[in-house]
């Protein structure tokens, strides 16, 4: 009987260093990995513009790398590359990179101390040459049957330290009290900006395109779309201070305008084009020539936010900004 009950109580005692062991304190002191992750996709690249991207993203990842030490945690981090795509521009002048980190948080199992997770919401995204916003925007043109002439971004940069922060975004469930977040800059040649706003005066030109082809293929026979046709040309006739503002709208008003509306409004979107005069056009295709860098996370495990905040402190704009036009 003695003897079953010093068994238990080293098998509790066992227990509890292997949870102590796998406690966040624990994990967050315990030195972390950094492993190359599985090859990227490659699409419409040289040999040649392919060495020099890579080149690029290698010194991305040695200023990161020399500077953060995951911490209870794998850091993963892989390259992917695209070159033109005739379906999604034309007249392209650079192609698209990009660097990214996956922090894979460890957990504790039975066969060894940790093991790093199979999958992550905390990342980081370094792209090269493109931005991921609500529509993508590539160093090209817009297509000539482009859908609507136009891209979007939810709100205007704004520069902040030197640098073009494009907002602070919920990406996860909203109603959450901490949900995932993205937090996106913008690293370009001085103060210039690879696109353009739209003006109102454009915007409204490209819809009542867009609506006489709409009542030309369906009819107008119940006067369904004469409002809307009328809200355009009464915005036309106005002054050309108002019509050259940028256009800021909102989503479900695009094939029934029923006016412009201010920054930040609900459901709102500003207008953009890519604006090709930005790009310095005798770089090869390979040259980065402005930087999208956007951190995602969540403050609800800190583990996981500490080694992005890290991450963070690793990510060098000023060397960024250095590579642009190399």
């Amino acid at each position: 009987m003695n003897h079953c009950k010093v068994l238990i109580v080293l098998l509790h005692f066992s227990f509890l260093l292997q949870a102590q062991d796998c406690s966040p304190e624990s994990l967050a002191a315990t030195p972390g990995t950094w492993k190359q992750g599985i090859a990227g996709s490659v699409h419409n690249v040289t040999a040649a513009e392919l060495s020099k991207e890579k080149a690029t993203l290698s010194h991305i990842h040695k200023m990161i790398s020399a500077k953060y030490n995951p911490r209870g945690a794998q850091a993963t981090h892989a390259y992917a590359f695209s070159g033109p795509d005739p379906n999604s521009g034309k007249n392209w002048v650079a192609g698209n990179f990009w660097y990214s980190i996956y922090v894979l948080q460890y957990y504790c199992d039975n066969k060894t101390k940790y093991s790093p997770t199979s999958s992550t919401a905390t990342t980081l995204n370094i792209y090269a040459n493109l931005l991921t916003e609500v529509n993508t925007l590539y160093a090209a043109e817009l297509m000539d049957d482009d859908l609507r002439g136009y891209l979007k971004l939810k709100r205007m940069p704004v520069k902040k330290d030197g640098y073009y922060f494009m907002g602070e975004e919920v990406v996860g469930d909203s109603h959450l009290s901490n949900p995932l977040k993205e937090y996106r800059w913008l690293i370009t040649y001085n103060d210039t900006l690879p696109f353009a706003y739209v003006s109102r005066k454009e915007y409204l030109l490209l819809s009542k395109k867009r609506l006489e082809k709409t009542i030309q293929e369906n009819g107008n026979s119940s006067g369904f779309y004469t409002p809307f046709m009328h809200n355009i040309n009464d915005w036309l006739s106005k002054s050309e201070t108002e019509l050259n503002k940028p256009a800021i709208c909102i989503w479900n008003d695009e094939e029934r305008f029923n006016g412009f509306v201010e920054e930040g409004s609900r459901g709102s979107f500003v207008a953009i084009r890519p604006n090709i005069n930005y790009y310095r056009k005798k770089l090869p295709r390979s040259a980065p020539q402005f930087f999208s860098v956007v951190f995602k996370m969540s403050e609800s495990v800190p583990l996981q936010a500490e080694n992005m905040r890290q991450i963070q402190k690793s990510v060098d704009f000023l060397a960024l900004r250095g590579m642009l036009g190399k």
